[in-house]
């Protein structure tokens, strides 16, 4: 089977390239070819004539897309437009990673895949202008929201926060922003079976539960042994290095994954395997 990763050197596509090593994915990074450049993309996908997109490319820094809006909908919408368009053209299966920053967050209770979609940020309105790109140009895909990812390839909360903390100096955390974990390598995981099964449609994964970042961080802090006074707890409000806003609750309801595929574990679960296994002290 021919398949095509996008970002495929990125958090989560490393994980899926090492799953699907047997197919031989091509893996397409900006190196190779940078997506919003439509011919030089049609070339590509033209000779390949893949049979399954997975499409993980993005501009993912949430404060930057601020100030940087160009890019943002360079990257994310007519990166996405490419893709979407040309897959409908040579009619291949896509999967385009979505996020948990489409929705606004003033729901108390997880968000379903039905709920109507209210970005705060520019990251989430360009990844919700990304996903009705897909459903509108492609017949055959899967849009699959996600939140908060972590893992080895790349810089993230769970492989930063230890660094931070061998420094022994305080850590501004915020106490008041609810999501749900996700192991970049369970993600990848979830991608692989949905590809399978050719799911169509939109989905939810994220691995199980709950916290804010400050209780994410006390949990990481528990597991390596830090101190975790150095951690201080402040509302989003107050937080200095936030320029965009971002939902408050933005936890993701995830029973239709689990009533096609399998229930995913939980985030202190994943978190534990990635610490012990993953993460060099």
């Amino acid at each position: 089977m021919k398949i095509v990763i996008t970002g495929g050197n990125g958090l989560v596509g490393r994980y899926l390239s090492q799953i699907l090593h047997n197919e031989k994915p091509f893996i397409l990074s900006h190196k190779i070819c940078d997506i919003a450049d439509f011919f030089t993309l049609k070339r590509l996908l033209f000779k390949i004539k893949p049979e399954i997109i997975f499409h993980l490319a993005a501009f993912t820094n949430v404060d930057l897309c601020e100030s940087d809006i160009v890019t943002a909908f360079k990257t994310n919408v007519s990166g996405t437009n490419n893709i979407a368009i040309l897959a409908g053209m040579i009619q291949t299966y896509v999967i385009y990673v979505s996020t948990d920053f489409v929705f606004s967050g003033r729901k108390k209770t997880p968000y379903k895949e039905t709920d109507e979609p209210e970005p705060l940020s520019i990251y989430g309105r360009t990844k919700l202008e990304g996903e009705q790109i897909i459903s509108k140009n492609c017949d055959k895909y899967c849009i699959i929201r996600t939140s908060r990812i972590f893992g080895r390839n790349g810089e993230n909360f769970a492989s930063s926060l230890p660094d931070k903390l061998k420094n022994k100096g305080k850590i501004m955390i915020t106490k008041d922003v609810i999501s749900s974990p996700t192991y970049a390598k369970d993600l990848a995981i979830a991608l692989s079976e949905i590809s399978k099964k050719k799911f169509t449609g939109t989905i939810h994964f994220c691995n199980s539960g709950f916290c804010s970042w400050y209780e994410y961080g006390l949990y990481i802090c528990e597991k390596l042994g830090y101190d975790s006074s150095y951690l201080i707890p402040v509302s989003i409000k107050n937080f200095p290095d936030s320029t965009a806003k971002r939902p408050c609750f933005s936890v993701l309801d995830t029973s239709l994954f689990t009533s096609y595929f399998y229930k995913p574990r939980s985030w202190n679960e994943a978190l534990t395997e990635y610490l012990m296994y993953e993460y060099k002290m």
